[in-house]
């Protein structure tokens, strides 16, 4: 029995997915369990993985196209085995929101869905978003030939055709022709989240209160720490892991800091859970450190490094990006001295962080030098006021000026 590798639903705001990479050839051996396709959403990228053992026997999406939730884009088989004639679609997008995994098709239940669209006595075969892109700019679908497999008709057919026909392309102007040496490039699912997201965003007032500290406990704090925490667990703790910890008890000091504006309403969340922005190719993702208060040290260091590998290997899962209810930037690993970060919706404020540097400062009455760090906290003022966020980062100062006020049992597992 074909076993139907279907583009799951994600989450309730997924519409599409966009087949970034085929992991396996037509005719490869798949074991279960074993990575198949990439999959791009607009939020995070993933892999399917086989739900059983077989042969990859037939591959119906392109690299690069983006088809509905619930299509079917490859088959699984066994040796001596057919697959289905033509590409199906399953029956509700529903089947595909309960799970992740691929489903099992019959062969004759999967000839009864084939996704055509019989005209004059014959199937026409072409993707759902071909359909959808002929039927928007009124181009006859019977008059296209494609190029999918079996002559299926995808999304570049279409476009093929309307750039043939000139269909909305306009001659270009002596400014274009002079700038050919420009690339446009679109942009990719993540970066049109993240451009939606900061539009959002900027529509709540932003303000923002910048503190520079003095580093030297904290760096030293941290010497100490990292050799501790390395033979206990063998990941390195960073300054960020401290500062995670430090960011989390200030928020316990100032519960009123831990908020989101939420229709006309305030939100506090009794949870303190940590949103941290991580680059990734392409772009931005913020993964979460639940209940970073009630962390060790230790605990949030080999957290922090899950997180930021399976982010950077895009394997992060949509329950690991959400629900955070403050989030810290720290851009100093780069050399930035400072920054304004911007809020992440719904969340009410976000710590921004620049680099450790050395800088000439009074202490009783004489110039010195010390490793300094300049903070700044982007607030929402419809939910938080200057004085508050004021408080929260005097509470943040003294935890890094002051790393014993933390307690040495807070920092590290026993």
């Amino acid at each position: 029995m074909a076993t139907a590798i279907i583009l799951p639903k994600l989450d309730e705001a997924m519409r599409t997915g966009k087949i970034v990479k085929w992991l396996k050839k037509e005719g490869d051996l798949v074991k279960k369990g074993e990575g198949v396709v990439q999959i791009e959403t607009e939020k995070v990228t993933f892999e399917i993985e086989a739900e059983g053992s077989g042969i990859l026997g037939k591959i119906m999406a392109k690299e690069g196209e983006e088809l509905p939730v619930g299509t079917i884009i490859a088959y699984i088989i066994q040796p001596g085995e057919k697959v289905p004639e033509a590409p199906v679609l399953v029956a509700t997008a529903r089947e595909a929101a309960r799970t992740q995994k691929p489903v099992t098709v019959p062969k004759e239940e999967a000839r009864a869905k084939v996704f055509e669209a019989p005209t004059e006595g014959r199937a026409i075969k072409a993707s759902p978003l071909a359909k959808r892109i002929a039927r928007e700019h009124n181009i006859d679908i019977t008059s296209i030939r494609g190029t999918g497999p079996s002559g299926r008709i995808v999304r570049e057919d279409v476009l093929r055709v309307m750039e043939e026909s000139k269909i909305a392309v306009a001659r270009p102007t002596r400014e274009e022709v002079e700038l050919a040496d420009e690339q446009v490039a679109s942009l990719s699912s993540m970066r049109k989240v993240i451009a939606r997201r900061m539009t959002e965003s900027f529509q709540s007032p932003h303000f923002y209160l910048t503190v520079e500290v003095e580093t030297q406990e904290l760096m030293k704090t941290n010497k100490q720490l990292v050799p501790l925490i390395e033979n206990k667990i063998g990941i390195r703790s960073t300054i960020t892991d401290l500062l995670i910890k430090m960011v989390a008890k200030a928020l316990e000091d100032n519960p009123s800091m831990n908020c989101a504006y939420f229709d006309g309403s305030v939100k506090f969340f009794r949870r303190i859970d940590i949103g941290l922005v991580t680059s990734v190719e392409g772009g931005l993702v913020v993964p979460v450190i639940r209940q970073a208060n009630r962390k060790s040290l230790t605990e949030i260091a080999r957290a922090r490094a899950e997180l930021v590998q399976k982010a950077r290997e895009g394997k992060l899962s949509m329950a690991e990006m959400k629900g955070s209810t403050f989030t810290l930037s720290n851009l100093g690993m780069y050399g930035i001295d400072q920054f304004s970060a911007i809020l992440q919706p719904p969340e009410a404020a976000i710590l921004a962080v620049g680099r450790i540097a050395d800088k000439a400062v009074v202490r009783e009455g004489q110039i010195v030098i010390r490793p300094m760090m300049t903070m700044t906290l982007s607030i929402d003022h419809r939910v938080l006021d200057g004085t508050i966020g004021a408080q929260f980062l005097k509470s943040l100062k003294d935890y890094i000026e002051n790393p014993a006020l933390m307690f040495y049992s807070v920092l590290v597992s026993p």
